[in-house]
């Protein structure tokens, strides 16, 4: 096994912010279950729902810091093409998620995300409400956690088939 020197590496902020997300991911999807498995109404429910939206506010900070850092630090050279583009798939997910979920909070019955209360842009609209509900509970959630799945496999290929350094650069 070949140690990576730290000029192949991603930079150390870059990883942070790569793992920070990964973790807040797990947590979202965690809440989220945790939350649809509590009974309507109760103090439970809300807490799970507000820890979602926290996780979910935290993670599109993050995915704006990280899409700065990519643009301002040096980047581990060789990332191929389809993997460069599936990066750009998941930013586009990390960023969907939020705003989807933000506009459901919006248009519902309640403004509120997480422990703030946001104005409101417009008075409840039922058909806003189920369309970006059905955006970010269904469409863009359950692909991106397929997403999750082959960027997973994509990193196992590399770590114990190709045995390249792909995935040390991210350690």
């Amino acid at each position: 096994m070949r140690f990576l020197g730290e000029a192949e590496r991603h930079p150390p902020a870059l990883r942070a912010v790569h793992w920070l997300t990964a973790g807040l991911v797990a947590c979202l999807f965690a809440t989220n279950w945790l939350r649809e498995g509590s009974a309507h109404g109760s103090a439970i429910r809300k807490f799970w729902l507000q820890s979602h939206e926290l996780a979910g506010c935290a993670v599109f900070g993050l995915t704006l810091l990280r899409l700065g850092l990519r643009l301002g630090l040096r980047k581990a050279g060789g990332t191929a093409r389809p993997a460069r583009m599936l990066h750009g798939v998941f930013y586009g997910f990390l960023l969907m998620l939020p705003v989807f979920g933000l506009l459901w909070a919006l248009f519902g019955a309640s403004a509120k995300i997480a422990f703030w209360t946001l104005p409101a842009p417009a008075a409840r609209n039922p058909a806003v409400v189920d369309l970006a509900s059905r955006i970010h509970s269904h469409v863009v959630a359950y692909v991106f956690l397929a997403l999750i799945g082959i960027h997973g496999l994509a990193a196992a290929w590399h770590g114990l088939v190709r045995r390249d350094g792909v995935v040390r650069r991210m350690w």
